[in-house]
């Protein structure tokens, strides 16, 4: 029996931890980002950056307007130097899209979504690419379906009564095999996007281990149908695991 409680977030904690993630994508931010980025209100945004950098989680530059991240971050930081997923798995991250020639992503969950914190673009012509720091639904994608496969079963019962499930390709699964197919992909320990996500992307992920019940992180490789068969299916699923477990043991080495 699962016995783990479901967390309600706070929608104004959630919030404030989306606009912070904003620093992904921009070196600074103004409140129309974090308005249409958050898609709250203008009133909305200026209290929550307000009271962000009235409590030093954010510094605003008073001759732009815009805001980046505050003091109080970067004193949490140095105080625990705690080891750092995207350093630790970027070498990996570089040798794996040179082995398989293909683009290769690091992805952590956030919420209801997840984003993709660094990322080795294909040296092809044709390839698949994806903006770093974006967040996205986590029910489609071979690394969207990953973090899900982990989560407990009171959470994602929460997550489908919230999330509005939408076929968004051809391929992308009728809701009740999906919701079937989380249980395969957590046994297997990798998951598979056929052009559920976009049409033409294929996409192959596994996890990486902390010291916590989920994932701390997910790596995928990601490549255009054209160069898919089945051929280089097994090979692709047998290499992403070699590497995650590469750098899940880098990380948990790291943490002592």
């Amino acid at each position: 029996m699962d016995n783990t409680k479901t967390v309600h977030r706070l929608s104004t904690v959630d919030n404030a931890i989306s606009l912070l993630t904003l620093f992904l994508k921009y070196q600074s931010i103004g409140l129309v980002d974090i308005e249409r980025e958050l898609q709250i209100s203008k009133t909305a945004a200026f209290r929550l950056a307000a009271t962000l950098s009235d409590r030093g989680m954010l510094l605003k530059n008073s001759e732009n307007k815009t805001y980046q991240p505050g003091p109080i971050i970067f004193q949490i930081v140095n105080r625990f130097h705690s080891p750092d997923i995207v350093s630790i798995a970027q070498p990996y991250m570089v040798e794996l899209a040179a082995t398989t020639k293909e683009s290769v992503y690091l992805s952590i969950r956030s919420g209801n979504k997840h984003l993709f914190l660094s990322g080795v673009e294909s040296e092809h012509a044709l390839k698949v690419t994806t903006p770093l720091g974006e967040e996205y639904e986590l029910y489609y994608g071979a690394i969207g379906k990953l973090h899900m496969a982990y989560m407990s079963a009171k959470d994602l019962q929460t997550y489908f009564n919230r999330t509005t499930y939408i076929q968004h390709t051809e391929t992308t699964l009728d809701i009740e095999l999906f919701k079937q197919q989380l249980s395969t992909i957590k046994q297997d320990g990798y998951a598979w996007s056929l052009g559920e996500r976009a049409d033409g992307m294929i996409g192959v992920a596994a996890p990486i281990w902390g010291n916590s019940e989920e994932p701390v992180a997910a790596l995928t490789i990601l490549l255009p149908l054209s160069r898919f068969n089945e051929d280089i299916k097994e090979q692709m699923e047998k290499i992403v695991q070699e590497y995650t477990a590469k750098i899940t043991q880098d990380f948990l080495e790291k943490q002592h």
